[in-house]
């Protein structure tokens, strides 16, 4: 028989398997259940107080319950964020006991590790008073005479200076002897005109310093991003003292910088000065408050530098003791930043800064001034995305440029620049002023403010202080240079089959004269060893003769590098370094630079006078050993922010200077070689005065397509904007040359590049590119030769007109190919369009840019009578003749464009050189057979102007 016990637990288990769970709908048995079970618990313990009885109210049954036969309803489920609401409510009192610190971790490794992130980000976020500053000063309302030109005021009720510029539409009258007899006489000249030329915002403090990190991020080699932080900022700026000088026409003005306190600060300072009022240590409090701030010494000068020019200098304490807290000690703080502050109008329009091949008018935007590579794709998508994965940075973004030029233009004719090297940003993001903001180690800003009454004049007065392009020797435009590499087999070869299409060839351009490697990521690169490679070219000697009697002359190709090898390609680097003539890393070895796996090379520091002598020997030989007339200067833009130089510079300091340096080694070894006059070289890279060593320049490397942000459109962009900061001269490569394995040069864009190189450039040039074997050559089809004959005639037509704006370039500095905002500053319309451009003043070219296109959209602007330069038929729709300033509004038409026919137009008022180079144009379409029968001019269509903004 089985046990009583074991019986029963068998019953109790037979039970629990019939009877069902509770359901969710009945809590309370669940809760009498567990009533039941605390109750026989006590009992086995030994408790033998019976609990009181439980009664559970009854609730009486709805109608709903009725109808379910007396059961209540289930309720809804909760929402999925009640539940994870209530995970997380249970699940944290869990993880606190589990992970929170102890007090012995509290109290030491946790307690310094926050103190080292957030101490810091602290210190960053209190510093930063996000206040406009207010300027202070006693010093009465007064003007002076600066030179003939110039008046600057201090108007102390305003609290504002201002200069202020004399000139005016009657410019002309003012030189004449008359008014010079009235001017001597001590009276005015009637009709001058005056205008301020610059003038800081009323209130406002324009000088102010500020202490902080300038990160540089070194990517790929000659690429650069710099970022500065101000952390202690000056808001106060005090005007103390102005002294003038009348006979050095120079005025000084003092004062002090003062770093206004954060909230905080004041609520503390408060409390400070109630407490030390209580405890009468009013005085002793005052001292150390004027004590505790951050206050540093400046000295603003102005000074005349010309008639049109007002030079501007400003020194400050570089180093100071910081802010004084409680407990706390006093340390000193470098002043390493500026912000120039000053006014501008809201309607005033921005241009300039070197060349930019994104920006135009640059009011709403930051521009970073720093000479670098300006990238493969610059922002195009996925092709930048692509290029940055594999090489960090190499795409460049909208603002990287090869030109380093800290100088801009507005509409209105004013202009200010930096005669300083150091890395600039020049922000035109406020509504009513410009920042300024530099990087100032050293603690000194120079600059110049320039006064004009025409943005010619203003580029007259720049191109004084920058220098002034002189013009080519005229053998440079009597053809094509031709770009090629190959050796003089293929060189023959492709030069007789140019002179049988009866293409002018004016110069062959053998980049590989030193030898020619192809690269482990696929493009053909030359070796930088600037010597002549005698087992590439055997007979480069006969091949210079053979080719003289033709007018052709050869060229050559030398940078800034030398290349590391251990053959006798790598002498010259051995040779360098052996001598300490290349740049070098802290550690006082060569600063290796690579743009590609497996190949490193050195950089010339052009720092160190005995490297300077050497490389330019170097040139000279090359040019004598060669016979070269003309060279490639190429690049300039690669020195690292973290090398060691020969002389002790900082090389942030130096960077945008190189580009100069450079070009003036080249120059001097021009001059050395004979070659003045009768030779040239052309540079990428520019500084502030380049143009006064360059003989000419190129835009650089442009992608092989059509877009807008490194494609053809940039080299008309970047032309415009370059002309505007003196450089005269330039040109671009024929067709592009930045190739890669998805995108190559095809034949029309070929083409059309000739069309654009024809009309726009200095010299007519073209490169096969960094992928040669797959990129589109002018010589590869009889079609392309036949279209590039047809375009270097065109060039070689306009060739007395583009001699006669050479000149023009050196008397007074205005461009050969000009923006159209330099002769019609107020026209709204001229002042937003980038893809057509002005030949001079009278010559209006609108090339095609775009993908299949076959016609273009033309804007005549007003004032003028435009004639076509194919036809001398008139436009169809002419525009006002009053210019855009006095009211006149110009017009829009279309004009087709088929193959090698471009839109071009001749101001019927032009000058003899236009009219006569128009003529020559015409003369040129005979040769061809006439302009097409179906090419046509008419009125914009309104739609398409709706569409396209055109209004």
């Amino acid at each position: 028989s089985m046990p009583p016990s074991r019986g029963r637990a068998r019953e109790r288990a037979r039970t629990r398997v019939a009877t069902p769970g509770p359901s969710p709908s009945e809590p309370r048995a669940r809760g009498d259940a567990r009533e039941r079970s605390e109750d026989d618990r006590s009992q086995l313990t030994g408790n033998l107080v019976s609990p009181a009885p439980k009664t559970t109210a009854r609730r009486p049954p709805t109608s709903e319950t009725r109808a379910r036969g007396g059961l209540k309803s289930r309720s809804p489920p909760p929402s999925p964020l009640k539940r994870a609401v209530k995970r997380v409510q249970r699940a944290l009192p869990r993880f606190v006991a589990v992970y929170a610190p102890k007090l012995p971790i509290f109290s030491s490794a946790f307690v310094l590790l926050a103190y080292a992130v957030l101490v810091p980000a602290f210190g960053r976020a209190y510093h930063m008073v996000r206040t406009e500053g207010t300027i202070v000063s006693d010093v009465a309302s007064e003007t002076w005479e600066m030179g003939t030109r110039f008046k600057v005021s201090w108007d102390r009720e305003a609290r504002a200076l201002r200069a202020s510029y004399a000139g005016g539409a009657e410019r002309r009258e003012r030189n004449s002897v008359w008014c010079m007899m009235r001017i001597g006489r001590g009276e005015g000249c009637e009709g001058q005109k005056t205008w301020d030329a610059w003038s800081t915002v009323p209130g406002k403090p324009f000088v102010r310093v500020a202490n902080g990190p300038i990160r540089v991020h070194q990517l790929i080699s000659g690429h650069f991003k710099i970022t500065m932080k101000a952390i202690l900022k000056t808001s106060i700026q005090t005007i103390d003292e102005i002294e003038h000088d009348a006979q050095a026409n120079k005025l000084v003005m003092r004062g002090k910088l003062v770093k206004e306190d954060a909230r905080l600060d004041r609520w503390l300072t408060k409390l400070g000065d109630l407490s030390a009022h209580l405890r009468e240590r009013t005085v002793k409090r005052q001292a150390y408050v004027a004590q505790s701030k951050l206050v540093a010494s400046y000295e603003f000068t102005l000074e005349c530098d010309g008639e049109d020019r007002l030079a501007f200098a400003i020194d400050w304490d570089d180093e100071v003791p910081g802010v004084v807290r409680a407990g706390r000690r006093r340390r000193t703080v470098g002043l390493n930043q500026l912000d120039f502050v000053y006014a501008m109008d809201p309607d005033e329009r921005v241009y300039g800064l070197g060349e930019q091949f994104s920006s135009y008018n640059h009011r709403g935007r930051r521009v970073p001034v720093i000479t670098g590579e300006q990238g493969m794709g610059r922002g195009v998508q996925p092709l930048s995305f692509m290029f940055n994965s594999v090489f960090p940075g190499s795409a460049g973004s909208w603002h990287t440029t090869y030109t380093a030029i800290p100088h801009y233009i507005t509409h209105k004719a004013r202009s200010v620049f930096l005669t300083n090297y150091t890395y600039s940003e020049f922000d035109f993001t406020e509504e009513e002023s410009v920042v300024i903001r530099a990087a100032a180690p050293s603690g000194l800003i120079t600059g110049q403010i320039i006064g004009g009454s025409s943005i010619p004049d203003v580029l007259r007065a720049y191109t004084d202080y920058a220098g002034r392009m002189t013009p080519l020797p005229e053998w440079a435009m009597n053809g094509v240079i031709l770009g090629m590499t190959g050796g003089p087999q293929k060189v023959r070869q492709v030069y007789k089959t140019l002179g049988e299409g009866g293409v002018k060839v004016a110069g062959l351009w053998l980049q590989d004269w030193g030898g020619v490697r192809n690269t482990s990521i696929g493009i053909e690169r030359v070796w930088w060893n600037w010597r002549l490679d005698e087992t590439h070219y055997t007979d480069w000697d006969a091949l210079r003769e053979e080719i003289k009697p033709n007018g052709t002359h050869l060229l050559t190709y030398v940078n800034t590098f030398l290349m590391d090898a251990n053959s006798d390609k790598g002498l010259l680097y051995r040779e360098a370094k052996e001598k300490n003539y290349m740049v070098r890393d802290v550690k006082g070895e060569v600063y290796r630079l690579g743009s590609e796996p497996g190949v490193t090379f050195g950089l010339l520091d052009l720092s160190n006078p005995e490297c300077v002598a050497w490389i330019e020997d170097i040139i000279v030989d090359m040019l004598e050993t060669t016979g070269a007339m003309g060279w490639m200067a190429d690049f300039g833009e690669y020195l690292p922010f973290d090398a060691v130089l020969h002389s002790g510079e900082l090389p942030i300091e130096v960077h945008n200077r190189y580009p100069e340096d450079w070009a003036e080694v080249n120059r001097r070894a021009m001059r050395r070689a004979g070659l003045e006059g009768t030779g040239f070289f052309w540079s990428r890279s520019a500084s502030t005065k380049s143009p006064k060593h360059s003989a000419l320049f190129w835009l650089g490397d442009q992608m092989v397509s059509w877009d807008a942000y490194d494609g053809i459109k940039t080299a008309v962009l970047g032309g415009l904007s370059g002309g505007l900061s003196g450089l005269t001269l330039t040109h671009s490569d024929v067709g592009g040359y930045t190739a890669h394995p998805l995108k190559h040069r095809s034949e029309e864009l070929l083409m059309r590049w000739m069309e654009l190189n024809a009309f726009a450039d200095a010299i007519f040039r073209t490169h096969q590119g960094n992928r040669p074997h797959h990129n589109a050559q002018p010589w590869n089809t009889p079609e392309l030769v036949e279209h590039l004959k047809f375009c270097v005639d065109i060039h070689v037509a306009l060739k007395p007109y583009k001699v006669e704006l050479m000149r023009e370039a050196q008397a007074v500095g205005l461009p050969m190919t000009r923006s159209m905002i330099i002769h019609y500053p107020y026209d709204t319309n001229a002042a937003n369009i980038a893809t057509q451009f002005l030949l001079g003043r009278d010559i209006l070219v609108a090339p095609v840019l775009d993908k299949g296109a076959t016609h273009v959209h033309v804007y005549l602007p007003p004032g003028d009578v435009w004639v076509d330069a194919w036809t001398t038929q008139r436009a169809p729709v002419q525009p006002d003749l009053i210019g855009s300033d006095e009211g006149g509004r110009g017009s829009w038409i279309t004009v087709d464009t088929p193959m090698g026919w471009p839109a071009a137009f001749v101001r019927k008022s032009a000058g003899k050189f236009a009219l006569r180079a128009a003529a020559r144009l015409r003369d040129v379409a005979m040769e061809k057979g006439g302009v097409p029968p179906k090419r046509r001019l008419r009125a914009m269509d309104p739609v398409d102007r709706i569409v396209l903004g055109f209004l």
